[in-house]
């Protein structure tokens, strides 16, 4: 999944797109980088993690790239996994090409004889993220527990996203990895700064149809494993003089990771039943059983529509409806009343989620349907600021009942019953 080859000159081979050419051309490939400074090309100040590699920063005619150099086949190898993870919508760093280097050939003296062998270095280019925090950095400032979960939930996340789709990271660390400040478009709200994992090292990145838990685990151990590491050459360095990961944080690490992964399977098993796409239309789910609540829901409005055209209705084309004609105009109305502002660590869509569990539990206690109206007054009492929640659950529940009124939500239809 390279780019085609752009020129082979000399000992050079040029994997690079067209339009990257003629910032690139000029750089001394030839030459090993890190001896690059001495021919006068001037690096960006940019610290980046450990690596077993030279890596350097450069910005020529307005356009920024990391360049590592490594052997031929490792970086044509890290390209491809590159190009073939984002293909999956994983977040990697993002391949621009290679430039390969013909070393000659090199002669070693064996058992069997003078054996030699051709060498070939690689020069692996990508593009150079923003708004990214190495792995150096992040043990600077007030590394408390809150911060430190905040990092682990973005390093489980990715994760998750990689293990479900069967690829294996075999050299799991923070090293390997980008903590980076991700705008990210959260469903019928707008936008959120987040943190985000970005993999921001392929070498050993193996590709399989699934992964057995074994598997998952061992990526996961391997981690927390490095986290030492890090941690003893941190307080070698004078950067920290606390744990980095306590008994407490590796804790919350494996249990995080494994309820996120259960989860993962969960919005895909009802994206597979529903056609909806959690992630981009609903929201990310928050707790086991969400999927489930939300099925019951749509088995819902499925009976409706079929009491209403008096035929049956495909699951498929019910969680359609539901999404277009309860969903959205739902979470548009807490957004436009400002209920999301009530709950400012919820997305409008997670907040649906929690009040349709709300909805599961009260109708489970009072043996019957109590509907969304009922259920969204008892939450909003329960748990919303009482002064602020007083004034604003009127206009909400009559935008509701407006909503609903002369369409899918006659008095029939289960959720206002």
């Amino acid at each position: 999944m390279l780019p085609p080859l752009y020129l082979q000159k000399d000992t050079l081979r040029f994997h690079l797109p067209a339009e990257c050419w003629p910032a690139l051309r000029h750089l001394p490939w030839n030459d090993p980088l890190e001896q690059w400074d001495a021919r006068g090309i001037r690096f960006l100040h940019i610290r980046s993690g450990l690596s077993r590699h030279v890596v350097r920063f450069i910005e020529t005619q307005s356009l920024r790239f990391a360049i590592k150099e490594t052997s031929g086949a490792a970086a044509v190898r890290e390209s491809s996994s590159y190009s073939h993870l984002r293909v999956l919508g994983l977040p990697t760093l993002e391949p621009v090409g290679i430039v390969l280097r013909d070393d000659g050939l090199l002669s070693a003296e064996t058992p069997a004889g003078i054996q030699t062998e051709r060498q070939e270095s690689g020069f692996l280019v990508t593009r150079l993220m923003e708004n990214v925090i190495p792995d150096a950095f992040l043990f600077r400032r007030a590394f408390r527990r809150e911060n430190r979960q905040r990092i682990w939930d973005a390093v489980i996340q990715l994760f998750v996203r990689l293990h479900a789709r069967g690829v294996y990271g075999g050299d799991a660390s923070l090293a390997n990895m980008l903590i980076h400040f991700a705008t990210n478009t959260i469903p019928e709200l707008g936008f959120r700064t987040t943190l985000q994992a970005i993999l921001a090292d392929a070498e050993t990145v193996e590709l399989h149809p699934s992964l057995s838990p074994t598997r998952r685990m061992a990526d996961v151990e391997f981690f927390l494993e490095s986290m030492a590491w890090t941690e003893a050459d941190l307080t070698a360095s004078g950067i920290v003089r606390e744990p980095v990961l306590t008994v407490d944080d590796e804790r919350y690490f494996k249990e995080r990771y494994q309820a996120r992964f259960d989860l993962e399977q969960e919005k895909r098993a009802f994206r597979l039943l529903t056609r909806i796409d959690v992630e981009s239309l609903l929201g990310d789910f928050d707790l086991k059983g969400q999927g489930d609540i939300l099925l019951n829901h749509i088995q819902e409005h499925r009976w409706y529509l079929g009491e209403r055209t008096g035929g049956e209705v495909s699951l498929e084309r019910a969680a359609e409806d539901w999404y277009r004609t309860i969903f959205r105009p739902v979470c548009r109305v807490f957004s436009e009343e400002g209920l999301t502002e009530l709950f400012p660590e919820s997305t409008a869509s997670a907040l649906y989620l929690r009040i349709m569990e709300h909805k599961y539990y009260m109708s489970q206690r009072l043996g019957r349907d109590v509907g969304l109206l009922a259920a969204l007054q008892d939450y909003m009492h329960t748990v919303a600021p009482e002064a602020k929640g007083e004034r604003t659950l009127g206009a909400i529940l009559q935008s509701v009942l407006e909503m609903f009124r002369g369409g899918p939500g006659d008095a029939r239809h289960p959720l206002l019953r």
